[in-house]
């Protein structure tokens, strides 16, 4: 008798594993990592759940698919999103061009790619978030203050989230989130937003 299991079989198990996959705690999905099958880690690398060791590990995996999924998950370190927008495969790239919380210094980078079709999506990505910027600065401009605030709220905690808290691009956003304040009379808010801008750009120039 075979010991080699039956193809249906190694459906079913496959089947499982992906289900387990996509629902796990994170201990659980650390564990599927040890799975030789893309299909399974590409579901682990989905998981809104999976740690970022696991992921800076799995976007070195041989399969595309497997990176895609990588570039997709919120909880992908910056430093390794970046990394997956210089990919050798182009539908890596194409998958992180097509990532609005990506930063927007890497989608500027992708919209010069090689390929077209990463090209085009970037291009589009890029006029996604950068509308929701000219849509906050629009409102500033007509000094609709309270419309404004939310957007650039809503900046700063991305940026923070996607590319770090000490990035030029937050300070940016935190000096025009202090305007949208300063317009409704709330100057306290508004100084402690200033000052944090400030202590960003002293941070960056130190390093610099």
């Amino acid at each position: 008798m075979s010991s080699e299991m039956s193809p249906d079989l190694k459906a079913i198990q496959l089947a499982a594993a992906k289900t387990l996959a996509s629902k796990s705690s994170p201990l659980t999905l650390e564990k599927l990592t040890q799975q030789q099958q893309s299909a399974v880690l590409e579901r682990v690398a989905e998981n809104g759940e999976t740690s970022k060791e696991v992921l800076v590990s799995l976007a070195e995996h041989s399969s595309p698919e497997v990176r895609s999924a990588v570039s997709e998950n919120a909880n992908t370190p910056a430093a390794t999103v970046q990394q997956l927008a210089c990919d050798e495969h182009p539908d890596v790239r194409y998958q992180v061009a097509s990532n609005a919380n990506v930063a927007t210094d890497v989608l500027e980078k992708l919209a010069g790619d090689e390929n077209p079709f990463v090209v085009d999506r970037a291009q589009h990505t890029l006029q996604d978030v950068r509308s929701v910027l000219e849509q906050a600065d629009d409102l500033l401009l007509q000094e609709q203050f309270a419309e404004a605030e939310p957007l650039y709220l809503k900046l700063v905690t991305d940026l923070a989230h996607l590319i770090g808290p000490n990035h030029a691009e937050v300070a940016e956003a935190l000096h025009k989130l202090a305007a949208s304040l300063i317009g409704q009379g709330k100057e306290t808010a508004a100084a402690e937003m200033e000052e944090r801008a400030t202590r960003i750009k002293n941070a960056i120039h130190e390093v610099c």
